[in-house]
């Protein structure tokens, strides 16, 4: 909601005996007011940068977008850890109950030449085993993993680049809170301005209706004047303390700390040249980190829909196992010792439910992608118009700083005119005090206009993505 600073105020002054001080009020009010203009931009304020630079570093959202980062990073560590071979080992021990000795005597077996009593085998009951194992997939290091860590990649830089752009927004936000805050305070000070002015007015009008010099019409119109700059006033206060509390809430700053303007609008900067709508449009696509963040997404997206291909194949790994036992399995007959054995081999394995999975996981991922081509095309075109406005409010905003340049020339020197007629008797009091509420009015227009130019600017770098983060 915006108050326009042009508060129209009917003055009255004295009659023309009164003349030679009525000028000289008007050019002390003239000088005071520039000079209450000059003490409110204070060297080591706030500025508009400083401002967008703080509201980064301090945004909830920004906080948030930080936590994503680090939940990306940690997901993308998990997937590097699934190429890792899968290494496992194992303890055991194993009571077998009680089988009697086996021996061919008793069962009637005889082996020429050999004593049968030679032939007994035990069973043991106490089996200990420590094994080793590890187990390679060596077809998901040709086609799955590299899709997979690539896309975990991509993931964090897309987490990264979110996170900035959301710094980027947050500073964005807060340098036009800051300029909405500087314009408030601009309309305070010559709302102010006006009530003293009208104050100082409506004493001589009073003077002169006690001697029915001047109507009671005119006196009342004046009282009525001094109840409406007071509201406006008091309405303008009101928005002043409002912007300046949205810009403490986005600073994070205490009730408090001090807050003062240090960047003065008075200066002059220089507009950026116009250009044509399609190569800015090429500009976005590169810079804009909001759409960089889109672009990501989609390839992560593609990168893990491809590496789901790998579940419609077997998967070949390579494996090995260590043994040492008592007994080991594999020596016969068995006996009360620890030994060691070993295996190596290739295995080729496939299962059905993966397959089934994988094509379940391909459409989520196919149709999580094709949300973000959506999002991409919307925002291609949101921003043309985002930036073909931009521009076009530079261009205005340069517009209305030269015909407010022009009108501030022309109400100085209607004012310098009339105080010269004054002094001649050739123009009344009132026509004075009239023309310096005409060149109070041009110089918080002219001022107004050098805002608009610079919230314009910071709209078109923000819109075209040049506004890089800076942390501090």
């Amino acid at each position: 909601m915006r108050v326009g600073l042009s508060v129209v105020i009917l003055l009255a002054a004295a009659a023309s005996g009164h003349a030679q001080s009525a000028g000289a009020v008007a050019s002390d009010e003239l000088a005071e007011f520039d000079k209450q203009l000059d003490a409110m931009f204070v060297t080591g304020g706030l500025t508009s940068d400083q401002a967008a630079a703080r509201a980064g570093n301090v945004s909830p959202t920004v906080a948030r977008r930080v936590a994503e980062v680090a939940e990306q990073t940690a997901q993308a560590t998990t997937t590097y850890l699934q190429g890792v071979p899968q290494i496992g080992g194992k303890l055991s021990y194993t009571r077998n109950s009680f089988i009697p000795p086996f021996n061919f005597a008793s069962s009637g077996l005889m082996i020429p030449g050999v004593d049968p009593s030679a032939l007994a085998f035990n069973f043991l009951q106490n089996y200990y085993l420590a094994e080793a194992t590890i187990s390679i997939p060596l077809s998901d290091y040709l086609y799955r993993y590299p899709k997979l860590v690539g896309a975990a990649k991509i993931a964090v830089q897309a987490a990264h680049t979110t996170r900035d752009a959301a710094f980027v927004g947050a500073g964005e936000d807060a340098r036009q809170a800051y300029y909405e805050w500087l314009r408030a305070k601009l309309q305070v000070l010559v709302a102010q301005r006006q009530v003293v002015q009208v104050k100082t007015t409506l004493e001589q009008v009073r003077a002169q209706a006690e001697v029915q010099r001047i109507s009671r019409a005119d006196l009342f119109r004046v009282e009525s004047q001094e109840a409406d700059a007071e509201q406006t006033a008091a309405q303008l206060t009101n928005i002043a303390e409002l912007r300046e509390e949205q810009l403490r809430v986005m600073l994070e700053l205490h009730e408090g700390q001090p807050l003062a303007i240090g960047e003065d609008i008075r200066k002059d900067i220089t507009p950026p040249a116009v250009q044509q709508l399609d190569e800015m449009m090429k500009h976005v696509a590169e810079h804009r980190l909001d759409y960089l963040a889109i672009l990501e997404g989609i390839d992560a997206r593609v990168k893990q829909q491809d590496a789901e291909y790998s579940s419609y194949v077997p998967k070949i790994s390579a494996f090995g196992v260590a043994d040492y036992a008592n007994p080991n399995q594999r020596i016969f007959p068995q006996v009360d010792k620890y030994t060691g054995t070993w295996a190596v081999g290739l295995q080729a394995t496939w299962t059905l439910n993966d397959a089934l999975t994988a094509n379940v996981n391909q459409e989520r991922l196919g149709a999580q992608a094709n949300e973000l081509r959506a999002d991409q095309e919307s925002f291609l075109r949101q921003t043309r118009i985002e930036v073909l406005q931009a521009q076009q409010n530079v261009q205005l905003a340069v517009h209305d700083l030269q015909t407010t340049a022009t009108g501030l020339k022309s109400a100085e020197e209607s004012y310098r005119v009339r105080k010269e007629l004054l002094a001649a008797e050739r123009a009344t009091a009132v026509e004075l005090v009239d023309a310096e509420t005409d060149l109070t009015r041009a110089r918080i227009s002219s001022l107004n206009a050098r805002i608009d130019l610079r919230v314009a600017i910071a709209q078109l770098v923000h819109a075209l993505g040049d506004d890089i983060p800076s942390r501090h």
